[in-house]
């Protein structure tokens, strides 16, 4: 079992470990119906009093995951990122965060109104999983407010991670992101998706 550094929780378990691979989701704020967030909200309540290395922990957290993604592919909300500037706003971060902090972004994918990565931080990388999202929400909401206009927070303030604990669990991870805009209709094939990598 690889060594925890650090976990933390608001709405949202969040656990951290030494040499840790992650799969992450930001969502934006206005991205899901009240009746989906007052659910996942109870959902997450049930989660806070599991212990996090349980199989029903990891179940739970699966279903929560599931029920998000099957509304955010409904493009609910604003929907800011089918423009293709904001969309590459998101990329160019991730590009940056790549070359600024050695933290290797290889597969992600942009949708309408939110997006997954799989982020690999480099052994020597002095950055928490916190502080990494804290960068890559903070530099994209404020070049995608610069661009777009609007008020208010741009992104839901938590996200979803996933430590990622073998090869098997990442290339699951990297089909599924391949899988998001031709789940969604946005695309046929991932390959024809220009913010799909």
């Amino acid at each position: 079992m690889a060594h925890t550094i650090r976990f933390t929780r608001r709405n949202l378990p969040h656990w951290e470990v030494e040499n840790g691979r992650y799969f992450v989701t930001v969502r934006c704020a206005d991205s899901l119906p009240h009746e989906t967030v007052l659910r996942l909200g109870e959902l997450h309540a049930t989660l806070a009093h599991i212990e996090p290395r349980s199989p029903e922990f990891v179940a739970l957290k699966r279903q929560i995951f599931h029920t998000l993604d099957k509304h955010l592919d409904a493009n609910f909300g604003a929907c800011p990122l089918r423009y293709p500037d904001a969309a590459e706003i998101v990329v160019s971060e991730f590009d940056s965060i790549s070359t600024e902090w050695n933290i290797a972004v290889p597969h992600y994918t942009v949708m309408p109104n939110h997006w997954h990565a799989l982020l690999a931080p480099a052994a020597d990388c002095p950055h928490s999983l916190s502080e990494i999202m804290k960068r890559l929400k903070g530099r994209t909401a404020k070049r995608l407010r610069a661009h777009l206009g609007g008020r208010g927070p741009l992104w839901q303030r938590e996200w979803f991670d996933r430590w990622l604990r073998d090869d098997a669990e990442w290339e699951r991870c990297v089909a599924y992101i391949r899988n998001n805009p031709v789940k969604a209709g946005l695309v046929t094939e991932w390959t024809q998706h220009a913010w799909t990598k």
